[in-house]
């Protein structure tokens, strides 16, 4: 039974067009296994996630190029949002059986997740957060170390700063947690349907936005070693 089908449709079915987005999966008829929709759902819900994290990306950065930080702040907590969700979306592709899970990658073709358009976009607009933020720094005469060294003294940058640090951080747990599906799903010593080794999946998880935020806490932490002049507790 074809429920959303509908003559007559309410609002939110024509706003939300439920019947176009309900028919964007396999019908039950040509599925190679019953898992396939499980499969399709999940990795359309995924590129929603990814269309609305595009979204804010680009606002971030138009407001970092007209230095409304605060602002850039607000769109890069959403980023975040969605990131924190996504590791929980693919978890669901874990009640898919290994070999079912086979069964769906055939009637991919050549199909891989490394085409991702909405991830590969991420990935793309990741780094080019850097400049405005850089040129916002450049401005106000500071560095990465310098706000972390005095974060009460510039907290909106500071804020903006953490933001971006947390946005790499997460999307290097999501490549991290996926590179996990793939080692459950199809293994890691083997080959993708591209003949591309999934151990490549290893390094993307290394990969970093903003190495220069990351090296500041190593600076941080050797200038804060450096001060403090430590001494041995006194265990009497």
């Amino acid at each position: 039974m074809n429920y959303y089908k509908k003559e007559n449709k309410t609002d939110y079915e024509t706003y939300i067009q439920t019947e176009e987005l309900l028919t964007l999966q396999k019908p039950e008829q040509d599925l190679s296994c019953q898992d396939e929709l499980t499969f399709q759902t999940i990795h359309q819900i995924a590129e929603l996630h990814f269309k609305l994290m595009i979204q804010y990306m680009h606002i971030a950065h138009n407001h970092m190029t007209n230095g409304e930080v605060e602002a850039a702040t607000e769109q890069i907590r959403r980023v975040n949002m969605h990131l924190d969700h996504l590791p929980n979306v693919f978890d669901m592709v874990k009640v898919i059986s290994p070999n079912d899970y086979h069964t769906i990658r055939l009637a991919l073709g050549q199909g891989s997740g490394q085409d991702s358009p909405g991830f590969n976009e991420v990935l793309r607009l990741g780094p080019t957060l850097w400049e405005p933020f850089e040129r916002i720094l450049q401005k106000n005469n500071l560095t990465p170390l310098a706000i972390q060294q005095q974060p009460e003294s510039y907290p909106r940058l500071f804020h903006l700063m953490q933001a971006l640090i947390r946005f790499d951080e997460n999307f290097q747990s999501f490549r991290h947690q996926h590179l996990q599906l793939v080692r459950r799903m199809i293994g890691l010593h083997t080959n993708s349907l591209k003949g591309i080794p999934a151990q490549m999946l290893e390094k993307g998880v290394k990969y970093e936005f903003f190495p220069k935020l990351w090296e500041s806490i190593c600076e941080l932490t050797d200038w804060t070693g450096s001060s403090y002049n430590t001494k041995p507790l006194d265990k009497n």
